[in-house]
């Protein structure tokens, strides 16, 4: 699925609409549309959580900005 880039928009805008457009739980499968994505930043990283509203199963995403992988 491409993006469209807009005036204005970060990379990590970006990445955040990619994250809502598939949030589908890898335990029980539910595509969870207009999903929500809790943002927290955390010791130079950018931790993205997503919680299945069916199943309770946890999904995080991190983005570390220390130059670690």
């Amino acid at each position: 699925m491409a993006l469209k880039r807009t005036s204005g928009t970060t990379a990590l805008d970006v990445y955040r609409e990619r994250l809502r457009a598939e949030p589908t739980c890898v335990k029980c499968g539910l595509t969870d549309e207009g999903g929500r994505w809790q943002t927290r930043y955390r010791e130079r990283r950018l931790v993205y959580r997503h919680v299945c509203p069916r199943c309770g199963a946890i999904d995080r995403r991190t983005i570390r900005f220390d130059g670690e992988e």
